[in-house]
């Protein structure tokens, strides 16, 4: 298996992993997403994992004459994770989420640049729109809450329905990943 045929089968998996949780318990992923830019934990929990992550590409960018300050991230990082925390609090989760976005984003771009199939592009076009989103929920949070009623609908059908096209989505990608890269 090619590095993209295992990215593309962990998102199909993953994708497959919502949908099929949005035909099951839909009154619960509908909740969940409306409660999700207030909730605390999970916006705690993904701001750590965006600034240590963070951290970690910086370490191995080259940055020219600021290299020598890539030594100090060691105790930068854990200074703002505190702040984060402590003074970020307002819709914090769609803002960490935005950032879990694009930085996930890199990577999957990286190993779907050199594949010699054109259907490359879908992997690839999956990691745009999460750049679009990622921005999006990073620079404005209020738009996750303005999005998630319209995505979630008002009733457990429109959950269902949006639930079955990312099943779909998933198994094509699992497909793709299977049968193609």
């Amino acid at each position: 298996m090619s590095e993209l045929s295992i990215v593309a089968l962990l998102i199909g998996l993953l994708i497959l992993t919502i949908g099929g949780l949005s035909l099951l318990i839909p009154e619960r992923i509908r909740a969940g997403l409306v409660a999700f830019p207030r909730s605390i934990w999970p916006g705690r929990i993904l701001a750590v994992i965006d600034l240590i992550w963070a951290a970690y590409a910086l370490s191995l960018m080259h940055l020219g004459m600021f290299d020598a300050w890539k030594v100090h991230l060691y105790w930068m990082v854990p200074i703002a994770i505190f702040l984060c925390v402590k003074y970020l609090d307002e819709l914090l989760s769609p803002r960490a989420l935005g950032g879990f976005f694009l930085l996930v984003a890199g990577p999957v771009l990286n190993i779907a640049r050199w594949h010699p199939s054109e259907w490359r592009l879908v992997v690839t076009v999956i990691a745009y729109v999460w750049i679009l989103l990622g921005l999006t929920f990073l620079l404005s949070p209020w738009w996750f809450r303005r999005l998630s009623p319209w995505i979630a609908g008002s009733n457990d059908r429109a959950v269902r329905i949006t639930g079955f096209i990312k099943a779909l989505a998933g198994l094509g990608l699992i497909a793709l990943a299977l049968l193609v890269y």
